[in-house]
């Protein structure tokens, strides 16, 4: 509802009061001097009494409600229009590329990569692409060069691209070709064994320790050793884990999709009002920049940047399938690797006010290979020895 403030001044204002009951408009008496009177009125009423032909002064002191925001536009468009333009030039440059900077010192190779990204749509001048589209050029540019990247990123900062890589580095084969044994990393019992060469010295459902010789590189012609070779293959064993988790009953993750954009808002009091967000997020991370700030009033229009965030409630006393055991396989593979989970079995489950303690014992199948080098290995030595202690 629209409401003036008005200022009358005029000679016997005590008539003017008796004229406006006369006319039946409603008003409320502010302030009364003998100069002047101020009252408040409703829009309407306004109008009619701006139409009286009278010798009494009629001032706006105030405009309150609907009015005041249609009068601050109306006498403010320069402004207005200036802030809007500003915003749609602010955001046409912030969303383009003005540099690309490729973080590698070989010429040749960063020369590549940036026509590479050229090809797939990244470059400079450009409008930026989105955060899915950026992980798709980074997954082209790997598969196009796999011969020379191991690993690319591609990170937005501000108006440029930064580009880390690092290159794949071609084995010596003077060090491939260097003599082996394959041993065991850690205790357990042998599930599979994968040799490609080497002599096997183990076999399945056989526990070893850590350290053991699985596969030898010492080729031998009935007890002595006639030469050295590089023992190749896997072998995998069976190893127990126990893992422990102290987890809340009720518990909301948060996570970032990637998702992220620009809007103009305006702020009053403390709601926030879009005037470009036509596709709204369901939850989001709001940083707000300021562009302008009414003095008095709690009124603002900004600039807010919007994260997307996807909002998941999850109640730990209720599902261990699908909430407890993929965090505790997660914490596992955090620590291993990759690993194959055989079996599981919850030791312990206790449930305070608040909380969830637990434990769970894995058995899981994991690569114990480890290696042990032959290079300094004396096989004249070795056989010496070895008649030495049979006595021969």
């Amino acid at each position: 509802m629209s409401r003036y403030v008005l200022k009358i001044k005029g000679k016997r204002l005590a008539n003017f009061i008796n004229y406006l009951i006369k006319l039946q408009i409603n008003f409320h008496k502010v302030k009364e001097t003998k100069d002047y009177l101020i009252i408040e009125v409703l829009e309407e009423d306004y109008l009619r009494l701006i139409k009286l032909k009278t010798t009494y002064e009629i001032e706006i002191v105030k405009r309150k409600g609907l009015i005041y925001f249609l009068h601050f536009f109306k006498t403010r468009k320069l402004f207005i229009s200036i802030v809007i333009l500003g915003f749609i030039l602010f955001t046409l440059l912030t969303n383009l590329v003005f540099d690309i900077r490729i973080i590698e010192t070989d010429k040749d190779l960063q020369a590549l990569i940036l026509e590479d990204l050229k090809e797939f749509g990244l470059k400079k001048y450009n409008f930026k692409v989105s955060y899915q589209e950026k992980e798709k050029i980074e997954n082209k540019i790997l598969k196009k060069e796999k011969d020379l990247l191991e690993w690319i990123e591609i990170e937005e900062k501000g108006t440029l691209y930064e580009v880390k890589l690092i290159k794949r580095v071609k084995e010596d084969i003077t060090k491939n070709n260097e003599p082996r044994n394959i041993i065991a990393k850690k205790k357990g019992m042998i599930t599979r064994i994968e040799a490609e060469s080497g002599e096997i010295l183990t076999k399945k459902n056989a526990y070893v320790n850590k350290g053991d010789v699985l596969i030898s590189g010492l080729i031998k012609n009935k007890d002595n050793i006639v030469s050295k070779t590089r023992a190749i293959g896997k072998v995998y064993a069976e190893i127990w884990y126990k893992v422990s988790l102290s987890l809340p009953v009720n518990y909301s993750s948060f996570k970032k999709t990637g998702n992220k954009k620009e809007v103009l808002e305006v702020s009053f009091l403390s709601n926030d009002y879009s005037l470009t967000d036509f596709s709204k997020y369901q939850h989001s991370k709001d940083t707000k920049k300021s562009l302008w700030k009414h003095p008095f009033l709690p009124l603002s229009i900004n600039i807010t940047k919007k994260e997307e965030i996807k909002v998941k409630n999850i109640d730990f006393s209720k599902d261990y399938e699908h909430t407890i055991k993929p965090l505790a396989i997660e914490k596992l593979k955090n620590k291993l690797g990759d690993i194959n989970i055989i079996s599981e079995k919850v030791l312990k489950k206790e449930r305070n006010a608040d909380k969830i303690d637990i434990e769970i014992f894995f058995k899981v199948e994991e690569d114990i290979t480890a290696y042990e080098s032959l290079k300094d290995f004396n096989i004249e030595e070795e056989n010496n020895k070895i008649k030495e202690e049979s006595g021969n």
